[in-house]
């Protein structure tokens, strides 16, 4: 997040809560940030708060490597290439809209699976020795969130793999624009009807900002330059597919007029909807 904030202001970070409809100034320490989140609890009941986060330790201790490199007009080297695909395949893989969305599907499915074992003899003998009436009684279902996680970060490796396979550019902001960044950043968008795909579309076009002033771009069709400069209509471009794939929260280097304007109507829409009901 620090490579998001403002260049004339240490520390300083535009953050936009789409959910809460508020904006503030804020930090990266404040920002984009859960405690535990990559917690889960073991078959043995008790939470494990480490493994996932030591299982990223090699692409966390080389970022600083690969950002440095990616300042630079230089090629990245191999290694820093599977720095960045596995980087860009975490941030995909368990991101909280994706994770949000997995876990409630899951406990969609497990509840249909409950209505069905509900129906068998089996199932009714069971609750009579409970000494419960099968026709009343009533079981609140969900998925773990831990679980789910985890099922998230089991296909990240293979996610990164599709990545090497696809053609990649930095792009690079003029001095006077800023690239926005998101809770989910790694935007996949079609280039043929402009609408959110998967990265194995033959159309897809990834973009995914890195700081400021770089961002990834990566698509199956073309071979670009390893660097370019693009123009401020471009960058415009971009931080609107990085608002739309947005699930709660966006952050900006300064204050985004546009942003703001969107979040002040969507909270008079939302004080109406109230006063409404």
């Amino acid at each position: 997040m620090k490579r998001f904030t403002n260049p004339k202001a240490k520390n300083e970070l535009w953050e936009y809560n789409l959910k809460e409809c508020t904006s503030k100034q804020s930090s990266p320490k404040d920002s984009g940030c859960e405690e535990f989140y990559h917690s889960f609890l073991q078959s043995d009941g008790k939470q494990d708060n480490d493994s996932v986060e030591k299982s990223f330790y090699f692409v966390e201790n080389n970022l600083k490597k690969l950002f440095d490199a990616i300042r630079r007009p230089q090629s990245l080297s191999p290694e820093l290439w599977k720095v960045f695909f596995l980087f860009a395949a975490i941030q995909r893989s368990r991101n909280p809209k994706v994770l949000h969305s997995l876990q409630t599907s899951l406990g969609k499915m497990y509840e249909l699976e409950v209505d069905i074992y509900k129906t068998q003899p089996e199932f009714k003998k069971k609750i009579q020795e409970a000494g419960l009436d099968p026709e009343k009684a009533k079981f609140d279902v969900k998925a773990d969130r831990g679980n789910a996680l985890l099922m998230l970060l089991s296909r990240y490796p293979k996610l990164a793999e599709l990545f090497c396979r696809m053609k990649w550019s930095f792009f690079c902001a003029p001095q006077n624009k800023f690239f926005i960044t998101s809770d989910d950043p790694v935007c996949c968008w079609s280039a043929k009807d402009k609408n959110f795909v998967g990265p194995s579309d033959p159309f897809c076009e990834i973009t995914f900002p890195l700081s400021r002033r770089i961002c990834a771009f990566g698509n199956w069709e073309s071979v670009l330059d390893e660097r370019i400069e693009i123009t401020d209509k471009k960058v415009d471009a971009i931080n609107v597919r990085t608002f739309q794939n947005a699930w709660h929260c966006t952050y900006a280097s300064v204050e985004d007029k546009r942003i703001s304007e969107i979040i002040r109507q969507s909270r008079q829409h939302a004080c109406q909807t109230s006063k409404a009901n």
